[in-house]
Parts: C-alpha cells; structure tokens; sequence
C-alpha cells in the first residue's frame, strides 16, 4: 500500500510541476524597442544597428518583418513606428 501511495504522489508532483516547465521553456526572451524610421532607412540598415557580433542580421531583419506583419520587401516609411526585439540582459 505505501509503494502504491507513493508511486502516485510521485505521478501527482510530476503533472503538477510539467505546466510549469513547459510554460518556462515558451518564455520570450526579447523585448521590444520602438524606432521610428528616418528618411533613408532600411530595415536592414536598422536590424545591423541592433545587432551584437553573434547576432546574424538576416535574423533580425526577419524577427522586425514578422513583428511589423511587412511583406517580402520590408518597405518602410518615414515616420513608421517599428518594434525592434532587443536581447534582454542575461545574467
């Protein structure tokens, strides 16, 4: 009877605690900066703005055309408010 007791409470604590880690792994690791795009700009041009020397540009220019919803060519305007995911600080 004890072997059985804990067998499910052991089951119990693992469906108790699965949500938890799935719902951590989800966990977005960005934040958004907004830019407002100047006369000239590119989305290209401004993803290289944000990137490190591990970041690859092409990642970013993708990251800033799905978070705007831009087409293919990623057209911009002047004035055009645009999220750009910025890297939290990791500790």
């Amino acid at each position: 009877m004890g072997r059985i007791t804990l067998i499910i409470s052991l089951v119990l604590i693992l469906l108790a605690i699965t949500p938890l880690a799935i719902s951590l792994a989800f966990v977005d690791t960005n934040t958004y900066e907004t830019v407002y795009v100047k006369p000239g700009d590119t989305v290209w041009q401004i993803a290289a703005k944000y990137a490190t020397d591990k970041d690859d540009v092409r990642e970013i220019v993708f990251e800033i055309r799905k978070i705007n919803k831009l087409d293919n060519n990623a057209r911009v305007h002047p004035g055009q408010a645009l999220r750009v995911p910025v890297k939290k600080f990791e500790r």
